[in-house]
């Protein structure tokens, strides 16, 4: 009994800090990019924000990968409000993210207990780390060129700064769990202009099918999801 009940505490403590960290990134974030824009937005902002570490830091099995999550979707967060302000995803704060991984996968090789540097199991998370990045990042790319050489123009195309957000939760996830983030980050796209078309069109606003949405918020949904469903 006495084991559950600090399992228990363990586990609130970690989701408090959690909500309180990537909460606060956002209301940060928010006073900066949406200074302009309806008190309700930020609040929005900061509540998304506590909800995403809230859940993310449920499902972390060590205060190392609690650290790399919340780094992970307090970087979305941020790439999110600037994404929805400016339609801007900013090379450094994708630089971040990279570089949260890179310090989880050299501290869990090499503290103790954690195995050596150059164990194998180091060795074979960091080569699903390069792959999962690389393999989403040659599908973006391609897909990118293949759409410039059909419609001949890149307008309404994935952009470079979407492709690489995806790209580094690719880093995250792996090559299959990156190209399940991009699949469901599109679908949630698509649902989102759906929704605001049919809106629209209930309110009398005739207007033509959305064909374009800011991805970054749709990513750290996806990345919620995605961790949710690998932890559960």
């Amino acid at each position: 009994m006495n084991v559950v009940l600090v399992r228990g505490a363990l586990l609130a403590i970690t989701c408090l800090l959690g909500a309180c960290f990537v909460g606060g990134v956002g209301r940060a974030v928010s006073e900066r990019e949406l200074a302009g824009w309806p008190v309700w937005t930020r609040a929005s902002a900061s509540l998304c924000g506590a909800l995403a570490g809230l859940c993310v830091s449920a499902t972390a099995t060590s205060w190392w990968e609690f650290a790399e999550l919340t780094a992970l979707v307090a970087v979305l967060l941020a790439c999110s409000v600037t994404d929805l302000a400016r339609r801007i995803i900013p090379n450094s704060l994708v630089a971040v993210a990279i570089m949260a991984r890179c310090v989880y996968l050299w501290l869990k090789a090499t503290f103790p207990g954690a195995g050596s540097m150059w164990s194998s199991d180091a060795l074979e998370e960091l080569e699903i780390s390069l792959l999962g990045g690389a393999t989403v990042l040659s599908v973006l790319v391609a897909t990118r060129a293949l759409w410039i050489r059909v419609r001949g123009s890149p307008r309404q195309s994935l952009g470079g700064g979407d492709a690489k957000l995806l790209s580094a939760c690719g880093v995250y996830l792996g090559p299959i769990g990156g190209m399940a983030c991009v699949a469901l980050s599109c679908l949630l796209a698509l649902a989102c202009c759906l929704g605001a078309w049919a809106i629209g069109q209930l309110c009398g606003v005739r207007g033509p099918f959305p064909k374009a949405f800011p991805l970054a918020p749709l990513v750290l949904a996806s990345i919620v999801i995605l961790t949710a469903y690998r932890a559960f």
